[in-house]
């Protein structure tokens, strides 16, 4: 299975998206479900167009593809604000203030400090797939 990346960025009424490798290639969504829907049927459209047009499909695209989403920590907040940034700090090792500004734009991480927090919700999410609830 290829992985395309996908760049999400955060609008006044949910997310914009797109993949760098087709820069024609972008749709919208509310929610990140949303938004995965419409970037398959708009990569369908565009590799329908090339077809049509007797252009060359890459490669990649002749597969299986899982998206890959990018996001920066100010966006993946407003996306998952039920996850606590201060069980991500606490994860990454970081002071948790420091997260929150991150988290709210005012200040940026470096690329190591965002790749820490990367690391830690990746951890996270894991141990949450480890659980199973009993009723």
């Amino acid at each position: 299975m290829e992985k395309v990346i996908v760049v999400l960025e955060q609008t006044d009424t949910g997310f914009s998206a797109y993949i760098p490798e087709l820069p024609i290639t972008c749709t919208t969504g509310a929610n990140l479900e949303e938004v995965e829907i419409n970037m398959h049927e708009a990569l369908e459209l565009y590799l329908e167009v090339l077809l049509i047009e007797n252009k060359p499909i890459p490669s990649k695209f002749n597969k299986e593809i899982e998206f890959d989403y990018r996001l920066d920590i100010q966006d993946f907040f407003r996306l998952f604000a039920p996850v606590k940034q201060t069980a991500v700090a606490l994860k990454a090792g970081i002071n948790p203030s420091l997260l929150r500004q991150y988290a709210r734009g005012i200040k940026h991480p470096s690329l190591e400090q965002a790749k820490r927090i990367e690391a830690a919700v990746h951890q996270l999410g894991r141990e949450l797939l480890k659980i199973r609830l009993v009723g």
